[in-house]
C-alpha cells in the first residue's frame, strides 16, 4: 500500500469514527429527553394516585363521622325526651 492509500484509510476511519461517536452523544442525548418526559410521568401517576387514595380515605373518615354525630343526636333527642317526662 502507498501512503496516500494509507492516509485514506486512516481519515475514513477516523471520519466513520467521529460520525458514530457523534451519532451515540445525540441519540443518548435524545434518550435522556425521553427518560425525562417518562419520569415526569411516572410522577404525575404517582401524585394522582396518592390523590385518591386521600380521597378515598377523606370518605370514609366523613362517613364514619357522621355516623357518630347521628348517634350523639339520637342519645341527645333521648335524653331530651326523659327529661320532658320527667317535668
Amino acid at each position: 500500500m502507498s501512503d496516500a492509500q494509507v492516509l485514506a484509510v486512516a481519515i475514513s476511519l477516523g471520519i466513520s469514527f467521529l460520525a458514530v461517536l457523534i451519532g451515540v452523544l445525540l441519540n443518548n442525548n435524545r434518550l435522556n429527553d425521553v427518560k425525562e418526559v417518562v419520569n415526569a410521568k411516572v410522577e404525575t401517576r404517582a401524585a394522582a394516585k396518592d390523590v385518591y387514595e386521600l380521597r378515598v380515605l377523606i370518605e370514609k373518615n366523613h362517613s364514619e363521622l357522621l355516623l357518630k354525630l347521628s348517634d350523639i343526636e339520637n342519645r341527645f333527642s333521648k335524653f331530651e325526651n326523659e327529661r320532658r317526662v320527667v317535668q
